[in-house]
């Protein structure tokens, strides 16, 4: 009798974890976060070229020269370069915004075409910048430097984050 009772039992506990849900699995996050939900059509905010002509990817976006501002704290002299690096950037996000394409092209010979314009465009957006940029950061004294060095993406929370060919 205490056989019976032991495998009624050691049964029931299989049958509860078999019917009951697995918190592993994926819950009702909303649409497009179930399984693959960081592929496919809505990845890039909804267009998979979409950082193809996101003008955050060349140059400093406002929010990221209002960062170097805070944190080197440039002297009047500095604010000219600053400056020149504001307007630098403002064109190099022009540069990539220029002739991009509403959607991407459906043969697949003229998608790699568009991506090899696009990085063309983001080079050159890269090429507008980097003078203004050298300009202002070798006008920065030691500690200014330290400051915009320490302000990079390890500091904006990710705490573990690192670029995807580094060997850290």
């Amino acid at each position: 009798m205490r056989v019976q009772i032991r495998a009624l039992m050691l049964a029931a506990a299989v049958v509860m974890a078999a019917a009951s849900p697995s918190a592993a699995q994926p819950g009702s996050g909303g649409p497009g976060w179930g399984p693959g939900m960081m592929m496919g059509p809505g990845m890039m905010g909804g267009r998979g070229f979409g950082f193809l002509c996101n003008p955050r990817m060349a140059g400093f976006a406002e929010w990221r020269m209002s960062q170097i501002e805070a944190a080197i704290k440039p002297t009047e002299a500095q604010r000219a370069r600053l400056d020149e690096l504001k307007a630098a950037s403002a064109k190099a996000a022009e540069l990539i915004t220029k002739d991009c394409p509403a959607t991407p092209p459906v043969k697949a010979t003229d998608r790699l075409a568009l991506v090899e314009q696009r990085l063309d465009a983001m080079q050159q957006a890269i090429k507008t910048v980097r003078p203004a940029f050298q300009a202002l950061y070798d006008s920065l004294d030691d500690k200014q430097k330290a400051a915009m060095d320490a302000s990079g993406p390890r500091n904006w929370g990710w705490r573990h984050w690192h670029w995807p060919w580094s060997d850290e």
